[in-house]
């Protein structure tokens, strides 16, 4: 998957890489760990490189930044035209939502304030379905014999 060049950063080979191994990592990765695997795939890119080129992608619209329960910054593909979300902290799948009201309070608070060209990028984070559901209880027969 190659990125729509938009003519306002400079693609680098090295940009192209980070962007491309993201495509390849299913779901959220951290730096380190985008660079590990780079390195381990054959890869000789700096981490500071791979730090440049995630918060370049995220900048350009190619690249989500989620932050996770514990402050950690994760990188992730972009959700095409989607900057609203649900995230799970423990899974972090990610749903999209729609959000009108947000999007035309948030335009009109960027207006007054005289910004301009300004999008809202919302994430609701919480625990999913599958992470919040309690593990099923374990059959423990319970005992009749009261030996003390």
């Amino acid at each position: 998957m190659t990125p729509t060049h938009d003519g306002t950063s400079q693609w680098t080979p090295n940009r192209e890489a980070v962007f491309q191994a993201l495509v390849d990592t299913h779901g959220s990765v951290s730096a380190q760990r985008l660079h590990f695997t780079m390195h381990v795939n054959g890869h000789d890119i700096g981490l500071a490189t791979v730090y440049r080129s995630l918060h370049a992608l995220v900048a350009s619209g190619h690249a989500e930044l989620i932050h996770s329960a514990n402050g950690t910054q994760l990188f992730c593909t972009a959700t095409e035209g989607q900057t609203h979300r649900l995230v799970c902290r423990d899974c972090q799948r990610r749903v999209p939502i729609t959000v009108t009201f947000a999007d035309e309070w948030a335009a009109a608070v960027a207006n007054d304030h005289g910004f301009a060209d300004s999008h809202l990028v919302l994430e609701i984070a919480g625990h999913c379905g599958a992470c919040a559901s309690p593990p099923p209880a374990e059959a423990h027969p319970i005992a009749t014999n009261n030996t003390c």
